[in-house]
């Protein structure tokens, strides 16, 4: 959830395909999935899972991810924020550079932590939540903070953009972030 802006058509489209990409990549295992879900049911072509039992297992583990990042943030703290990401998260930033893995993304914090100026406020506020297989789950929403203004006295410099975030429930039973996308 490092800033940006969802302004450029290019950067719609971007949007969108990793949207069909993240819902077509799920909809290639649900038929494998189906079988093993006691939960599932079969409705013409589309299985059909309980959605609000998984919803509701992911909900502690997606609160704590985003109740992590402006603390994270204004802390300086990485760890914090990387909690929330599966060892093999690939995360894209709004300009397109891409980042694999937890330790990867933790050291892309780190090296913007120089450049922030003191953390007045900010905040994650999620657009939605839904189910597309019975291990992933697709958040959206934007993200903001607001920074001390560069120099002198004044009120807070305000920036953020949108998110799209994968979660993916993992063996030990874990929600953590597969895929995250700023825009």
């Amino acid at each position: 959830m490092i800033l940006g802006t969802l302004g450029s058509s290019s950067l719609r489209r971007a949007f969108m395909l990793a949207v069909l990409g993240a819902a077509f990549t799920a909809r290639a295992g649900i038929q494998a999935q189906a079988s093993a879900a006691p939960n599932a049911k079969m409705d013409g072509a589309r299985v059909q899972f309980d959605t609000a039992v998984i919803l509701a297992s992911a909900k502690p583990d997606i609160d704590a991810g985003n109740a992590a990042w402006v603390p994270g943030l204004a802390h300086h703290d990485a760890a914090m924020i990387t909690a929330a990401y599966a060892d093999s998260a690939v995360f894209i930033a709004a300009d397109g550079s891409v980042t694999r893995g937890r330790d990867a993304i933790a050291r892309l914090y780190a090296s913007r932590f120089p450049h922030l100026r003191a953390i007045r406020g900010g905040q994650v506020v999620q657009g939605g939540l839904t189910v597309i297989a019975k291990t992933t789950i697709v958040e959206w929403g934007h993200a903001w903070i607001a920074q001390a203004p560069a120099s002198g006295t004044g009120p807070s410099v305000r920036s953020g953009g949108a998110y799209l975030t994968v979660w993916s429930r993992e063996a030990d039973g874990h929600w953590r972030i597969t895929r995250n996308l700023t825009f």
